[in-house]
């Protein structure tokens, strides 16, 4: 094996490790409703992060008309993914149903970045030691 296909294994590796498999659990007593989007916010963090955020309307299980804010699925430079009037999945605490969580959010829009800024660094490292040993062997 060359070292640059060692180098990439190593570094899928590292990264494979430090990083969780899967997004935040949701508590399986929260319920489960469909909400619609009434208003889309977003806003661009420390280093470059979007991040959107919806305001939604649903209806509990008590019947109950219940507007709140959660995070949705986000893509750098272009924003929401979803638009107004969209209906998603969220979950909602029975006890405080103002306290809701979107099944949008994946490990992608968590970690999707930095992910492939690796995979850049990675194949840029591979393709400059090919260079570099033709350079030499020539």
């Amino acid at each position: 094996m060359t070292f640059t296909l060692k180098l990439i294994f190593f570094t899928l590796a590292l990264l494979g490790g430090l990083l969780p498999l899967a997004a935040q659990e949701i508590d399986p007593t929260w319920i489960e409703a469909e909400a619609t989007i009434t208003e889309i916010h977003k806003s661009i963090g420390r280093r470059g992060r979007t991040n959107a955020f919806a305001d939604v309307t649903f209806t509990t299980k008590k019947e109950e008309a219940i507007q709140t804010r959660v995070e949705i699925l986000a893509i750098p430079i272009y924003g929401a993914v979803k638009s107004t009037g969209d209906i998603i999945t969220i979950y909602y605490d029975p006890e405080t149903p103002q306290v809701a969580r979107s099944k949008n959010i994946s490990f992608f829009n968590t970690y999707g970045m930095y992910v492939l800024i690796a995979l850049g660094i990675i194949l840029s490292t591979a393709r400059i030691l090919k260079m570099r040993k033709k350079s030499i062997s020539a």
